[in-house]
Parts: structure tokens; sequence; C-alpha cells
């Protein structure tokens, strides 16, 4: 039997999915939200926010998708958003920047550079102007681009996020505008030891207007058995079904990979990708 390594299917998402159409269609009347979904490693994050946003494109909405890199506190400043605004100018030309390319150039370099062969000073030296007015840049930006129609960015791992990409993203969240605008971040509550930065930053956003929390739970056997039918083309045995949820304990993606991993399924060796993925775990843990 052939098994696929990822299911097509989302299984059990509905009232989530639900709060995010909810969102999107109060920032298309011009009341901008901000939806920050958390969840453990591999429950499904991704996952449903691709299924939401090719919802959001197919009724209209433009989606911007920038990700957080593990690159610690001090690492690339601003990289969700040099990724998502890349795409715009991929999209719509440096004309998008409305004349202040040189501010911009502080997310996105080559905005900053001469073409090569040129001899006109066409780009200008990047500035060194206050963060609040680079903020109110790219605010107008995003409200510009939302005016054409409802504009869905979506910041994903903000566990690993700088504390620029934060300031950035609180300036939005608290200055928002009337604006067609929804930002959606997703974040790993596994990852939020005690001490880290997102955990008061994510208590900051709960106080502000129209920002809600959604937290992505496991699955429950029916859910479990509902992927494995999926992955499996065909109804798995409920011996099979008790024993992945019962090792997975409904997670997703610990459900996957098992089910490619198992021959006969339920009798499945751990996957060195589920191996790695739990040790990180363990070795970060006090050495009694």
């Amino acid at each position: 039997m052939t098994v696929r390594a990822a299911s097509s299917v989302l299984v059990g998402r509905q009232r989530e999915i639900a709060t995010l159409r909810d969102a999107l269609g109060r920032a298309g009347k011009g009341d901008p939200a901000t939806v920050l979904v958390g969840g453990e490693a591999g429950v499904g994050k991704t996952r449903l926010l691709e299924e939401f946003a090719a919802g959001a494109t197919a009724a209209g909405a433009r989606v911007l998708v920038g990700q957080c890199l593990e690159l610690g506190e001090a690492g690339l400043p601003f990289a969700p958003f040099a990724a998502a605004l890349r795409a715009v100018l991929r999209a719509d030309g440096a004309e998008v920047f409305a004349g202040y390319e040189a501010e911009f150039a502080r997310l996105l370099p080559e905005l900053g550079r001469v073409p090569a062969g040129s001899t006109a000073p066409s780009a200008r030296p990047l500035t060194d102007a206050p963060r609040g007015y680079l903020f109110d840049l790219v605010a107008e930006l995003f409200q510009r681009l939302a005016d054409a129609r409802p504009l869905l960015l979506i910041i994903e791992d903000l566990h690993w996020a700088d504390r620029s990409t934060r300031d950035l993203i609180g300036f939005l969240v608290r200055a928002a505008r009337p604006g067609r605008l929804l930002l959606v971040c997703t974040y790993r509550t596994d990852e939020l030891q005690r001490g880290h930065p997102l955990r008061p930053f994510l208590a900051e956003l709960d106080r502000a207007r129209g920002v809600e929390r959604v937290e992505l739970g496991r699955l429950d056997r029916d859910g479990t058995g509902a992927i494995l039918a999926d992955l499996l083309g065909g109804e798995p045995s409920p011996r099979a079904v008790d024993d992945i949820h019962d090792r997975t304990q409904g997670n997703p993606f610990f459900i996957e990979e098992l089910a490619v991993a198992g021959s006969p399924l339920g009798c499945a060796a751990l996957p060195e990708t589920l191996r790695d993925l739990l040790l990180a775990r363990v070795d970060r843990l006090p050495e009694p």
C-alpha cells in the first residue's frame, strides 16, 4: 500500500477557520484585525493558514506571507516584512513605494543598489530616519495596498522574531488605522519557556483593540482516523487508529510521520525525523 507523505484534507479545524474568516470579514469592512495563532510544533498552524489563505485569495483578498528566522535576538531584523515586501516589489514594481525607496531600502537592500553599468545616481543612499518614521511608511504602504482589495498579512513563527520585527508588529497593531488589513501571526506555544521575549509581547498585544488569540489543539481520535484514511486512501483498522492516536496524542505531523513509516500500519518504528525533533526538546531540559 502506498502512503501519501502529507494529508490533503484539513481535519477538525472548522471553529478556527470560522474565526479567521470572521476576522477577514471585519477587516474587509474597514475594521483592521489581528489574529494570533498558537500551538505546539506539528499541530497544523501552517496547514490551517494555507487553507485559509487559499479561501481568502479566492474571495478576492491579497495575501502576503513572511517567515521569522531562527537566528536569535540579534538575527536578521525585519526578516518576515522583507519577504512580504519583496513579493510586493516583484508584483507591483518599485513605484509602489511612492518615492520612498531609500527609506524602504532598510528593509529591501535591493532598492538602494545602482543598476549595473548605470552612471546616474538613481539609487539614493540609505537614510538614518527614526524607526518610527519607517514604521509609519510601512503602515501607509499596507493601507494603500488594502485600499485596492482586502490585505491578509501572515507572519509565521513569531517565536523566532527579533526585537525589530516585534516592534513593527506592535506598531501595526496599536496604530491601526481604518483599512482593510488582517494581520495573522503564528507561534509555537511549546517554545515559550519562562523568560522568552514573546511572552510579554503577546500579553501586551492581548490588550490592543481588535486582537484575538486562537489556540490550536491536538486532534481527537476521529480526527486521527480521518487523517489516516486520507493518507492511506482507505479506511484504517480501528486497532491502527487506536495505536497511532495513542502514540501521537493527535498531533497531525506525528500522525503523518508514523503513517508513512508504518508497514504494517500500527507497528511503525519511530522515524528519524520525529526522533530528532523529540530529542531536541529533551536536550533543552536541565541535567537532573
